[in-house]
C-alpha cells in the first residue's frame, strides 16, 4: 500500500478486508472499523491495521489485518 492510500485508513474509516478462503476457494470478506493508527513493520515490510469487526462487542481486542488485505475503505465521518 502506498503512503497516498494509507492516508485513507484512518481511525472510525470502515473497511472491507480479505479475511481468508472457503473450501471452495473462493475468499471471505469481512467489515470491520479501524481503531487506531497503522503500525509499519520494516522487517516485513508491511502495514499492519488494527480494525474491530462491525458487529463486536466494545471489550473485544482489535485484530491486526495485513494493509493489502483491504478492499475497499469508507472515509470516517
Amino acid at each position: 500500500m502506498s503512503v497516498c492510500e494509507h492516508s485513507r485508513l484512518g481511525i472510525g474509516a470502515r473497511v472491507t478486508y480479505l479475511a481468508g478462503r472457503r473450501r471452495d476457494w473462493s475468499r471471505v470478506c469481512r467489515r470491520a472499523t479501524i481503531v487506531a493508527e497503522p503500525i509499519f513493520d520494516r522487517y516485513t515490510t508491511t502495514w499492519w491495521v488494527p480494525v474491530k469487526a462491525v458487529d463486536s462487542a466494545v471489550d473485544r481486542e482489535p485484530s491486526w489485518v495485513k494493509s493489502e488485505q483491504i478492499v475497499d475503505v469508507e472515509a470516517a465521518i
